[in-house]
């Protein structure tokens, strides 16, 4: 949760960017790519439709237990900007995010810069992650530099 000195310093950051940003708003935008993680659970609830079943007249239809979500799930990581999504990679199982395994992730982002929005490493690209551990380790640091997505 923040505090009250937080959103007053978010609040500041957020309307010095808009100062000097100023009118080229949209082209700064247009140079930003972003990237997040998420977990996706895997189950696959049965709809109604699916449920149904023929019963007597005046019979009850058998009693539906809650659905719940299996223990599967997995890391999916997501790479977009402004024209739309440009990556999605799923973890396999088994396997754990680290500097190495984001730094591979990072050059597969470039690559499908190169592919889906031809010109747009000639312009300086903005990168926007979050400070999770292996987006600052090391390796990733050298990466996002290889990559072009550095600052």
């Amino acid at each position: 949760m923040l505090t009250p000195f937080d959103k007053q310093r978010r609040l500041q950051t957020s309307k010095d960017f808009l100062e000097l940003v100023g009118d080229n708003i949209d082209e700064i935008c247009d140079r930003i790519v972003t990237v997040d993680e998420t977990w996706v659970h895997q189950y696959d609830p049965e709809s109604k439709q699916e449920f149904m079943q023929w019963t007597k007249k005046g019979e009850r239809p058998p009693k539906k237990f809650k659905v719940q979500k299996l223990a599967s799930k997995l890391m999916a990581t997501i790479f977009w900007d402004s024209e739309g999504v440009l990556l999605i990679d799923y973890l396999p199982k088994g396997t754990t995010m680290n500097g190495q395994c984001y730094a591979n992730l990072l050059a597969q982002a470039r690559e499908a810069v190169v592919q889906k929005r031809r010109g747009k490493l000639s312009r300086r690209m903005l990168f926007l992650q979050d400070n999770a551990s292996v987006h600052t380790a090391p390796v990733s640091r050298q990466a996002l530099k290889d990559t072009g997505f550095g600052n």
